[in-house]
């Protein structure tokens, strides 16, 4: 995802710029082994071993974080079909809405959308930038029916407060699915909710392309995997789920699995980087989401700008050569394609969606390009 052009508005000729973002995947080198594997085994997709590895891999790897045990996995083409499999799951049927945040990467709505439901858009808590169940429960007041589902999005991979949902869940009985894009790095705890990831290049656990849907419920997850390839459940070739072709290939299983070998080293450098944002802009008149950088990392790390700080701020950049971007911009509300959504009262978000900016972070990342970003935000 490249940044547009006024956002990177700076002078080449003054200054090297600073980029806001540079994926780093495994080398050439990391996934030969893998790659070997495939052209041995002449099996190239369709749960090869290799994605089946990978698979219990990953489980594996987010259970030993959360000291969970029982984690499925149900791997996806994208985070987005992600999301949308697991709503197609969830969902109570005969029901039309699905409660979701204005705030969020334009994703959530075309997946929510894709399963065949009307996102019904809410607000967001200012300080942690998220829906929360405080404004769903008050909006399920003021809605014309019940919702089928609510779609929990994690603000930038921020960890998701997965025992406030089940409560709301266990309380109004309505079906939650989280969109944790950029969170699989960050979970502290996996529940029966769904926790749909991406697996793209610009996430902290990149492996070019993909996704997965994670879960303690074992019958779910088996209900998403057969949706990824046909509906075909066993080894019989009927479909007893309406489904489509949502697998990844052995190549990005390979990659997925080369990542493995070297995600926690990427994440202690990331959180190293983030460890200097923090002291860089200690006094600062603006802040970071809470941990971010340092209990838990992300791609897109973002400051919270106090409104009159912005436009100065954004000048500073463009003089100093640092990229820049507003990666979730100003709301889905604001797309074309979405701008007849009903809708709650969304002051917050388009009060605050302005001033969340988000600034260089990434591996190549060096101690003087954060000092001259952080010059600009004092």
């Amino acid at each position: 995802m490249k940044p547009s052009t006024a956002e990177l508005m700076t002078d080449p000729t003054r200054v090297e710029p600073v980029p806001i973002l540079v994926p780093v995947l495994p080398t050439a080198e990391e996934i030969l082994p893998f790659l070997r594997r495939i052209d041995a085994g002449n099996v190239y997709s369709n749960y090869g071993p290799l994605s089946r590895e990978f698979t219990t891999g990953l489980a594996n790897w987010v259970g030993r974080r959360a000291g969970q045990a029982n984690i499925h996995v149900t791997l996806t083409s994208s985070g987005t079909t992600a999301i949308e499999l697991a709503l197609r799951d969830r969902a109570l049927p005969g029901r039309r809405y699905c409660l979701m945040p204005s705030f969020t990467f334009v994703a959530s709505a075309h997946a929510v959308v894709n399963a065949g439901l009307e996102p019904f858009l809410l607000d967001v808590e200012e300080h942690s930038l998220v829906l929360t169940p405080r404004i769903a429960e008050a909006a399920l007041r003021h809605l014309p029916e019940p919702p089928a589902a609510v779609l929990v999005v994690s603000a930038f991979g921020a960890p998701p407060d997965i025992a406030a949902w089940e409560a709301f869940e266990e309380k109004h009985g309505i079906p939650v699915v989280f969109d944790a894009a950029a969170a699989v790095t960050s979970l502290r705890a996996v529940g029966h909710q769904p926790l749909c990831v991406s697996l793209h290049a610009t996430k902290v656990f990149g492996i070019g392309e993909g996704g997965a849907i994670l879960s303690t419920d074992a019958g779910l997850v088996d209900r998403t995997t057969a949706m990824t390839g046909f509906g075909f459940v066993g080894a019989e070739r009927v479909s007893t789920l309406r489904g489509g072709n949502f697998r990844i290939s052995e190549y990005a299983a390979a990659m997925g699995l080369a990542v493995l070998r070297g995600i926690e080293a990427k994440i202690e450098r990331l959180r190293h980087l983030g460890a200097l944002y923090a002291r860089e802009l200690a006094g600062a008149p603006c802040r970071l989401q809470d941990g971010a950088g340092t209990d838990w990392v992300t791609m897109t790390l973002n400051v919270i700008l106090p409104p009159d700080r912005v436009e100065p701020v954004l000048q500073r950049f463009g003089a100093a050569g640092v990229q820049w971007r507003r990666w979730w911009g100003p709301g889905t509300h604001n797309h074309p394609a979405f701008a007849e959504l009903p809708r709650a009262d969304l002051s917050v978000t388009m009060a605050l969606a302005p001033r969340v900016i988000g600034v260089p972070f990434h591996e190549r990342l060096t101690p003087g390009q954060i000092a001259r970003v952080c010059s600009c935000l004092h």
